[in-house]
Order: structure tokens, then sequence, then C-alpha cells
């Protein structure tokens, strides 16, 4: 994908899912569930990352371990960013029914989620892309994604009350993708 596709696509994301929605959604877009989403799409950006970091084997576990990094960052980036201007676009919109300030501290657990989230999926796509191939990372991505799409669509009002599980099951499900990556490039 070149770089001017690369800007339009995630300029199209931003004006999509930093302005557009907030502005629809109005105050609904205050709901811990829909924040919660929010706080955990990075994953959707880190695990593509990841798989296409991995396209060429790295020649090394710190090599390894610094593409999962820049994946991760590079998704939580972009959550942070999403997240920054859907709250902004509220506020400016809803600047007369909005008197209080936004609840920052709600989102530390629906961010650390998403944190999870982002370092587990980057992690099982290095793991998979150095296993077997990028491409089947990229097909083991879309089949994760589709499962959580459908859990969020089916059990989405959850996602507040699972936070503190979630996050811990995330980091638990990094660790084992995290170790079996070590472990596969210290073979090599």
């Amino acid at each position: 994908m070149n770089v001017a596709r690369q800007i339009l696509t995630y300029a199209f994301l931003l004006l999509i899912f930093g302005f557009a929605v907030p502005e629809w959604k109005g105050l609904g877009f205050l709901d811990p569930a829909l924040l919660g989403a929010y706080a955990c799409m990075g994953m959707v950006f880190a695990g593509p990352a990841a798989a296409q970091a991995f396209e060429k084997a790295p020649g090394s576990v710190g090599d390894g371990l610094r593409r999962i990094g820049l994946a991760v960052a590079f998704g939580e980036g972009i959550t942070v960013a999403l997240l920054g201007c859907g709250l902004a676009t509220l506020y400016i919109t809803h600047s007369k029914m909005l008197v209080f300030p936004p609840d920052l501290t709600g989102l530390v657990l629906p961010l650390a989620m998403g944190l999870g989230l982002s370092l587990a999926v980057a992690s099982m796509a290095g793991w998979v892309a150095v296993q077997y191939s990028a491409s089947s990372a990229k097909v083991a991505l879309r089949a994760v994604f589709i499962g959580l799409l459908l859990a969020f669509f089916l059990r989405g009002n959850w996602l507040p009350q699972v936070l503190g599980q979630g996050t811990v099951i995330t980091l638990a499900v990094a660790c084992v993708f995290l170790g079996l990556l070590m472990q596969r490039l210290r073979r090599t």
C-alpha cells in the first residue's frame, strides 16, 4: 500500500470515528461500553502492523520484540488520537450541554484492556508470521477480529463489567504468544 493511500485511509478513519460518530451519538458517546470499545480499537491496527513487520523474519529476539513494541505503539497511538478527537468533538459540538469534564480516570481500565488486546494480537500475529507466514497471520487476525466483533455485537454492554478480568486475560494471552515467539526466534 503506498503512503498516500495509507494517509487517506487513516484520515478517513479519523473523520468517521473522531468526528462523525461522536457528533451522531451526542451524549451517548460517553456510554462506558462505547468508550471501552474505542479504547480497545488499537488492536485493529496493531495486529496487521505486526503481521506486516514480520513478513521478513527478525534476526534476533530483541528485533522481534522491537517490532511487536512498534506495532503496539502504532495501534495505541491511533486509539488515543481517535478517543481524543472524539471527546474534543463532543465537547465542542455539545458545549452548552456538557458542563463537566470527561471522566479520564474512567478510561484507565478500558485503555489497559486495549493495550493488553493490542499486545496479544500483535504477538499472536508475529508468532504466526514467523511460525507459518505473514499471510497466515492475516487470516488468523481476521478470525480473531470477527470473533471479537461478534462478542461485542452480542454482549457489548458487558464490556464495562469485564474490564478487569479482560485485562488479565489479554495480558496472559500476550505473554503466551510472546513466549512462543521468543522460543521460535531463539531456534532460528
